[in-house]
């Protein structure tokens, strides 16, 4: 039996996943310094890969280093880049693969965090440098210098957003 209704609503059901897509490629662009930092509209996860394999550009480092709240020494850490090689690179300078793809870990961090804090940053720093009792006591941004790290506070983020615990 035909019900009229149902392919308005997978239609709309699609729209509305394509929609948050979205916003979340969008924010997660304005985290890094927007797409005049870019050069590039990112709209998949393809464009991700693009932009990565390009290098994103330093002062998309320097935009994330203000968000976490963080010293350029301190990202250099995270990053497994030593500080004077960051320092002799311009703005516009490309970061390498390697780089690049744990920048874009990071910021879908804050991405997420922004989310389900309601964008308050403060809320957000507090969280990443403050202790949590399900990562032994450990700071979250103690975890962000690797790929797994970063996914274990997608998680975290993602139990605090439907309240668990």
């Amino acid at each position: 039996m035909y019900d009229s209704n149902l392919p308005n609503a997978s239609l709309q059901e699609a729209a509305l996943s394509y929609e948050t897509q979205q916003t979340k490629y969008s924010q997660l662009v304005a985290i890094i310094g927007g797409k005049k930092a870019l050069k590039k509209d990112i709209n998949s996860e393809m464009d991700l890969v693009d932009v990565t394999r390009v290098g994103l550009p330093k002062k998309s480092l320097d935009t994330l280093a203000k968000k976490l709240g963080v010293s350029m020494e301190r990202m250099s850490a995270l990053l497994h880049i030593s500080h004077r090689t960051i320092q002799r690179k311009l703005p516009t300078d490309h970061l390498s693969v390697h780089v690049s793809e744990q920048i874009l870990s990071i910021a879908e961090v804050v991405r997420k965090g922004l989310e389900v804090f309601e964008d308050d940053e403060q809320e957000l720093e507090e969280w990443l440098h403050g202790p949590i009792s399900s990562l032994d006591y450990k700071k979250p941004i103690d975890l962000m210098d690797t790929t797994f790290g970063t996914r274990i506070l997608i998680k975290i983020l993602g139990r605090i957003e439907h309240g668990v615990y």
